[in-house]
């Protein structure tokens, strides 16, 4: 737990230092500041005061940082030899004071103007995302869907599935927890997302799995592009997008991102869709070298609040 702690500290004074906040007169706090017995303390504005600096009444962009008075989005990116995983992948830190700045577009619903399916750049400039990753190619055959806070179908699924809370928890599922529709109900109760594809990557105790071949299917154990997002603690969440289906990127193993977001200190983490859907959009352009063109039917975003502030 201390070890995950320090993580997350060092994480956010990385940010602090990015942002400049660290040079506005505030002094840097030390590990013996945290409250170890909170991994995710350190972005709780009541017991961490100078996550309240990265907050700025403008918003910008400057690099791989989004500084949003809505988010902030710290971007990395990582060839195959520097990187953590076997392929180049894009990695998101993202720290939200409210939860539902953290939103999705999808083909179904009802203020869309564009008709169904998308492509990332039509998508993200119809809803004004700073940030965008594909999601779990939203559909209800069978899964359980909330976007937006709206619950959109709630049934028995043999999917695995993640639920982003009001209150900004986010917690996973797999169909043995949920065998009944009251349960179903009751998971979804409070949810401000919830995503059905999987598998889940981490156990109850944020540990890695060793091997996902009773799991899921064996074709999505292969190597693959993939899109998954991690949970650090309220307000804080990161997401990968690896490349793959390219000489030198070939993809990665659902065990070897597992053991990613388990290094992170992740306390969850949950693999979405990803072969010719891994998709990444940052500041008015796709970034990373996607498989395929495929067309979306739903993203995950955060909304560009310097767009909002300019009209």
């Amino acid at each position: 737990m201390v070890k995950i702690a320090i993580q997350t500290l060092q994480r956010l004074l990385a940010l602090l230092a990015v942002t400049g906040a660290l040079s506005q007169g505030a002094e840097a706090p030390t590990s013996a500041e945290l409250p170890l017995q909170e991994p995710f303390a350190a972005v709780q504005e009541a017991q961490f005061p100078h996550y309240a600096a990265l907050l700025p009444e403008v918003s910008r962009f400057e690099g791989d940082c989004y500084i949003g008075g809505n988010a902030l989005v710290l971007l990395e990116h990582h060839n195959r030899k520097d990187g953590a995983l076997s392929s180049a992948y894009t990695y998101a830190e993202i720290y939200l004071p409210d939860v539902h700045c953290l939103r999705t577009w999808y083909m179904d619903d009802p203020s869309d103007n564009l008709g169904g399916i998308a492509d990332i750049r039509t998508a993200s400039r119809a809803v004004q995302a700073a940030f965008a990753v594909n999601g779990d190619y939203y559909n209800l055959q069978g899964v359980n869907a909330v976007r937006n806070g709206t619950v959109i179908n709630s049934c028995i699924s043999k999917y695995d599935l993640c639920v982003l809370y009001e209150d900004g928890t986010m917690k996973t599922y797999s169909p043995d927890d949920l065998p009944t529709q009251a349960l179903v109900d009751a998971a979804l109760a409070n949810a401000w997302q919830a995503w059905s594809f999987g598998p889940l990557l981490l156990t109850e105790e944020g540990e890695a799995i060793p091997d996902f071949s009773e799991r899921t299917i064996e074709y999505l154990t292969r190597l693959h592009p993939r899109t998954a997002i991690g949970y650090f603690g309220p307000g804080h969440y990161c997401i990968v997008s690896i490349t793959g289906y390219q000489n030198g990127s070939p993809g990665v193993s659902l065990e070897e991102l597992s053991a990613f977001f388990a290094s992170l200190g992740c306390l969850q983490a949950y693999n979405l869709d990803g072969g010719g859907s891994t998709h990444v959009w940052y500041h008015g352009h796709e970034i990373g070298h996607p498989s395929e063109a495929r067309a979306l039917a739903d993203l995950i975003y955060v909304v560009d609040a310097t767009v909002e502030e300019a009209q």
